[in-house]
């Protein structure tokens, strides 16, 4: 071993390792628990302690991080760590613990979009429901579907994204939505596609 992966493996030992887990603790649903396949990635314990370059991946309906060690599936629940990162470049999604999340509460993983004033973070889990196209009497009648909603956080306030006239205007006032209007209409936005709703929330940190 190298003197990079023997302090990796030291990290990890030294923050509790996490939890064993099964490769496929549900083998009679289709698809998959794991929002994707396993990739490289980091797991973030605090702002001075990250180990890089794991293989990692995303368990969105128990929410847990996981992580190959050796020839063994290791996880962590939120608030265990701090977060954990996807790939390794510039278009790496980071993911964070600690955000309340209305109705749910604060043990979730959440992908964070935009940082600012206004915090973006996109909730992604995974459901477990009725598979349709499952013949009648099937033991494999249940399948994961992927689930998402954008939650958007101000001043300790959290808002599940609803570009409605009515939810709007409940959480920005009649001023905030009349500029957040006026934004979409002079950049062609739209507020149900996820990229223009990040766009804009950009827009409001930087105080247009």
């Amino acid at each position: 071993m190298n003197h990079s992966l023997l302090a990796q493996l030291q990290m990890l030992r030294d923050q509790g390792t996490g939890n064993p887990v099964l490769s496929n603790p549900y083998p009679e649903v289709k698809g998959s628990p794991y929002w994707s396949e396993f990739e490289i990635g980091s797991i973030v314990f605090s702002e001075k302690d990250t180990a890089s370059n794991l293989m990692i991946a995303f368990n969105a309906f128990n929410h847990t991080l996981v992580y190959q060690m050796d020839r063994d599936l290791m996880a962590y629940s939120p608030g265990k760590i701090n977060g954990f990162i996807l790939g390794k470049n510039s278009s790496n999604q980071i993911f964070r613990s600690g955000y309340m999340v209305p109705g749910i509460g604060s043990n979730r993983f959440v992908e964070v979009l935009v940082d600012g004033e206004f915090t973006l973070v996109n909730h992604k889990f995974k459901k477990m429901v009725d598979d349709p196209g499952a013949t009648y009497g099937s033991q494999q009648s249940k399948t994961f579907q992927n689930a998402e909603e954008l939650i958007l956080y101000k001043g300790g306030e959290a808002y599940i994204w609803k570009p409605r006239k009515k939810n709007l205007i409940g959480f920005f006032g009649e001023d905030g939505y009349k500029k957040i209007n006026n934004m979409a209409n002079s950049y062609g936005l739209d507020l149900k596609e996820i990229n223009d709703v990040k766009r804009l929330v950009m827009l409001l940190n930087a105080g247009n």
